[in-house]
């Protein structure tokens, strides 16, 4: 057996090393000033320890019910005995999952895994305490890992691209994606197609029918939350005329904005995201019909495209949202080797340290109910305005591939072991 060479092994020990720096420091902020953000943990073990008086209908109706099986995991571990306090028993199970997307990152990632780590190792502490306070990390690591295994495994890759859309309905959006290839189009169609039917079932089955829809219901009758980029010219405004616009934490949990405008604002927001469902046909009806010639350029630009639209044009917008691209944007360097999108991941840290300054750091700065603060107002729009920007090129990309004919440039690299070799015009 060959010896591991000096220089891989000292590679190894430096992730090791970077990880480990890195997540201390999440930790250290989760346990001192931004330990507040474990609120939302707190609502799920309420929600959980009610749900015997409520049953499973009424239990967090916001989430699909496997998402709610998820967060279930760590109370009922603690409930039969597992050493530790609900908060401390997620985090360490969220640490697990992120230590083993590193790993996967540094395994599958070939010659591009340095990127792709880096990304990652970073992503986490610019994000921060929301991270491991949050269950969005489970859905985004799913479908980041699902990209990553596309070529190499495309039934396992479907499978957990599906589960994740049943955890949390935003990886939908993905699934197009990843079935574009046409040798990988029936593996996902077929999966996909499976999972779904199965959660649907089991959903139907032990909550009733109208428990597949409540996660809609919800979020349709939510208002303009602050942190949203249509609730950006709101909160500049408080700034400028305090009292105009009135901030209040609603039934939904969350801060909604509320005053002049707002109601026309949010009209355009639920009018952008009905024309986002034709746009996305659209451009997946462009990328399917390359067949065989959709490579993993196009299936990454796909992903990042309509994630990233999906959040701008949402009229919600929660710092955990971050977690549905930064894992995606991770796995997209180890799967392609192109300047735009290293150049595109890079931007994206930036727009996540701006949103750890809106949440948690300066967040009373945009709930205050009196008066707005003016750094966290700022970094919301500095953030909100860098997530437009890379919707808008992720858009303007998958366009561009999506339309490459026969013979025209292909510039993509697949990040796995056996996967199609990177082409050069």
């Amino acid at each position: 057996m060959t010896a591991p060479a000096p220089r891989a092994v000292a590679g190894a020990v430096a992730v090791v090393v970077a990880w480990l720096a890195t997540r201390a420091l999440v930790l250290w902020l989760l346990e001192g000033r931004h330990a507040w953000v474990t609120g939302d943990l707190d609502y799920y073990a309420a929600s959980l320890a009610a749900a015997p008086d409520t049953g499973l209908a009424a239990t967090l109706v916001e989430y699909p019910l496997p998402g709610v099986v998820v967060v279930a995991v760590p109370w009922l571990l603690v409930a039969w005995g597992l050493p530790g306090t609900y908060s401390g028993v997620v985090v360490g199970l969220s640490m697990a999952a992120d230590a083993l997307f590193t790993l996967l990152l540094a395994v599958l990632g070939g010659s591009r895994r340095r990127t792709a780590l880096l990304v990652w190792l970073l992503a986490v502490p610019l994000l921060g305490a929301t991270v491991y306070a949050r269950f969005d990390l489970v859905p985004g690591l799913l479908a980041a890992t699902a990209l990553l295994l596309l070529v190499t495994h495309p039934r396992l890759a479907s499978g957990l691209a599906a589960v994740a859309t049943g955890l949390k309905l935003w990886p939908v959006v993905v699934l197009p994606a990843l079935a574009a290839p046409l040798r990988t189009r029936r593996s996902v169609l077929l999966v996909t197609a499976a999972v779904g039917v199965l959660l649907a079932a089991v959903t139907a089955g032990l909550a009733g029918l109208p428990r597949l829809f409540t996660p809609l219901t919800w979020q349709g009758e939510r208002g303009l939350q602050v942190e949203s980029v249509a609730a950006t010219p709101f909160m500049l405004a408080r700034l400028v005329a305090p009292g105009r616009h009135e901030v209040a934490f609603t039934e939904h949990n969350a801060f909604e904005v509320a005053g002049p405008g707002v109601a026309e604002a949010l009209a355009v927001a639920e009018v952008l995201s009905v024309l986002l469902a034709p746009a996305l046909l659209g451009l997946w009806y462009l990328a399917w019909r390359r067949g065989a010639e959709a490579t993993p350029v196009v299936v990454v630009w796909l992903c990042l495209a309509a994630v990233s639209t999906v959040m701008v044009t949402s009229k919600v917008l929660s710092p955990q949202y971050l977690l549905w691209l930064l894992p995606l944007a991770a796995a997209a360097t180890a799967v392609v080797d192109r300047r735009d999108l290293r150049t595109w991941a890079w931007v994206l840290l930036l727009a996540t340290a701006a949103t750890q300054m809106v949440f948690p750091e300066r967040y009373a700065d945009l709930t205050d109910p009196h008066a707005a603060g003016a750094w966290g107002t700022w970094a919301l729009v500095v953030r909100n305005t860098l997530l437009l920007a890379l919707a808008v090129q992720a858009w303007s990309v998958a366009v561009r591939e999506t339309r490459r004919g026969r013979g025209g440039r292909a510039s993509s690299s697949a990040g796995h072991r056996g996967g199609p070799p990177a082409t050069r015009p």
